[in-house]
């Protein structure tokens, strides 16, 4: 964690946060008892009537008073319409100006209202999609009672949350609220007093859970144009700061600070975002007709662009023998569209296109492939920043970097020595949860080949021969084609890590020698004023002795004599002594960069392996 600065110190940090220094914890912190919560809370409360409008809403309220203490934070998001921690600007009390409570008001429903959902009907040989942009439209569709058994599956695709959305698919489908609970907040650690922090559950809970959640880094590229440089360089990536503030859910864009690299744009920043995507899956026990999924995913902010223009289409490339007209893919500028494009294409997977159990799981292979396209994108990215650190290292006179710079690479790499191990944990993270979920993708597998086959011939006696069934087990195969691809993510990023420790040794070696050829030189140079002075030592000193003689006529031969015969010998000898003196130093050069070829030989060394 950033250490904390004076009151007057000046903000040279861009990951230096002002609002995060404060401790007040106006929205109360994690030790309060139930009673200054509440009070606490009361701020926000909703009254009696909308909690009899909101079923959901009271139910989870309930909860979080009677034990589990950790909904508190749905509670409030559901009642605030985001995140505690922006209350304070939606307050109402805080202001005297009509407009501005107005404002606020006007805001604060806005984000109560909120609603981006898709909903995509996997049929037999097409998926059908529809939106919805109001909560009533939506609710509207799910208590409609029209049915269509032809549906083999339904996705529910929500981008962002608000009080609504969770109000009317929570009562709807039953969802436990812990779905929810885990896509609100994304920190990469909590203080002591953080209320927000959601305990972890134990692996033989979370295994038999009905969701799953992905956790991923999107890198966003923001370019600066003249107009930005002469008035604020971070200009527009502050604009993308505000944007993320909109959202519901709490996300930010990061400056990753190495972004001053001799090949970067000035003024261009890469901004990195931790993201969630969570999909819940309709247990079994309670499907009535059509299984149901629901998916959470991250908003993105539309300034900048994705880093070197985003993944690499899911079709394959097409041929030169390929003459129909080929669709083209999306921009890949939001990820909530691109995976409402992607979902809806058929014929991504070829080997397994004509089973349509397999058409219809391909929302969940669409969303492994996305969020481990972004890790693919990120792990470059970072390989790309420590080479950069690499060349700088070996040839900084090259790069034209003065001493400042120099020592600036031991900033960037303590900050990638903070975030690859982050990084690591979120993969290892999202591959647990997807190793715990494959057995409800192997439920789902076997549910919709069972729809499938109702209806065909009548079975053999050979089962196994009826149609083309796919087992669950070769369902989960079709997931289990990522795990290759997440392994070698996370060795990736555990060889980052090891050659950043390297990295940071070398760059000290480097600053150290660089110090000590500095003061080399100035012992060097302080050394010529000691010969120089040392030769008028003994000169001073027998001038001070024959001075004593009053007058110059007084002076014979035989003290000049004694003169040169006292102060030549003494003068010789003084050089000698400081000769030999700079002959030491000299061995002590030949000893330093021989150290510094042994530094050499380490870097060079290191990127052999």
């Amino acid at each position: 964690m950033v250490a904390l600065r004076g009151k007057d110190e000046p903000q040279s940090d861009p990951w230096w946060r002002p609002e995060l220094k404060a401790n007040d914890y106006e929205v109360g912190e994690a030790h309060d008892n139930e009673a200054t919560y509440l009070e606490i809370a009361k701020q926000w409360a909703v009254d009696r009537k909308t909690l009899d409008d909101y079923t959901y809403l009271a139910h989870v309220k309930r909860l979080s008073e009677t034990g589990w203490t950790h909904l508190r934070l749905l509670t409030d998001f559901m009642s605030i319409g985001t995140v505690p921690q922006r209350w304070k600007d939606l307050d109402t009390n805080r202001v005297l100006s009509p407009k501005d409570a107005l404002d606020r008001q006007v805001e604060r429903e806005r984000r109560i209202e909120k609603t981006n959902v898709s909903v995509l009907d996997y049929h037999t040989t097409d998926v059908k999609e529809t939106k919805f942009t109001s909560a009533q439209a939506l609710r509207d569709s799910l208590y409609s009672g029209d049915g269509d058994s032809n549906i083999k599956f339904r996705l529910y695709v929500v981008e962002d949350l608000s009080r609504d959305v969770i109000e009317i698919l929570g009562q709807k489908f039953g969802i436990e609220p812990d779905f929810f609970r885990a896509h609100i907040v994304d920190f990469a650690w909590h203080n002591v007093r953080d209320r927000w922090r959601n305990p972890p559950m134990l692996d033989i809970v979370s295994r038999h859970q009905n969701w799953m959640q992905l956790r991923y880094v999107s890198a966003r590229y923001f370019d600066v144009n003249k107009e930005y440089r002469r008035k604020d360089r971070q200009q527009i990536f502050k604009e993308a700061g505000e944007e993320a503030a909109k959202f519901n859910i709490l996300r930010r864009v990061d400056d990753d600070l190495s972004n001053k690299s001799f090949w970067d744009t000035e003024g261009a920043i890469v901004g990195l975002t931790r993201s969630r995507a969570t999909f819940w899956l309709q247990p079994t026990s309670s499907q009535k007709g059509t299984p149901v999924g629901i998916l959470l995913l991250d908003p993105t902010v539309a300034k900048g662009v994705p880093l070197w223009q985003g993944r690499r289409a899911l079709w394959s490339t097409p041929p030169a023998s390929h003459q129909t007209n080929t669709p083209q893919p999306p921009a890949q500028d939001n990820f909530f569209e691109d995976f409402i494009f992607w979902a809806q294409q058929r014929n991504l997977y070829p080997n397994h296109a004509p089973d349509p159990a397999a058409q219809a799981l391909v929302p969940i292979q669409v969303l492994l492939h996305l969020v481990c396209s972004e890790w693919i994108t990120m792990s470059d990215y970072i390989k790309t920043r420590l080479n950069q650190l690499d060349w700088e290292i070996i040839k900084p006179e090259f790069f034209r970097l003065s001493k400042e710079g120099v020592d600036n690479m031991l900033e960037k790499l303590h900050m990638w020595r903070r975030l690859v191990p982050l990084y690591r944990e979120m993969v290892s993270e999202t591959t647990r949860h997807i190793e715990q979920f494959s057995c409800r993708i192997e439920t789902l597998a076997a549910t919709l080949e069972s729809n499938t086959t109702q209806g065909q011939q009548q079975p053999t006696a050979n089962p196994a021969s009826a149609g083309n069934p796919v087992s669950g087990q070769a369902q989960r195969g079709l997931i289990g084609h990522y795990d290759p691809d997440f392994k070698l993510i996370k060795e990736q990023l555990e060889e980052y890590q090891t050659r950043i420790d390297q990295l940071t040794a070398v760059v000290t070696a480097v600053i150290s020698i660089d110090n000590s050829q500095r003061s080399l030189q100035d012992n060097r140079n302080i050394g010529r004023l000691t010969i120089l002075a040392t030769i008028f030592i003994p000169l001073s000193l027998v001038a001070g002795i024959l001075s004593m003689q009053s007058h110059v006529s007084d002076i014979s031969s035989d003290t000049f004599k004694v003169y040169f015969a006292t102060s030549l010998p003494l003068a010789i000898v003084i050089g000698a002594t400081t000769l030999t003196l700079s002959l030491s130093r000299s061995e002590n050069k030949n000893k330093l960069m021989g150290f510094k070829r042994v530094v050499s030989n380490l870097q060079a060394h290191q990127k052999s392996d």
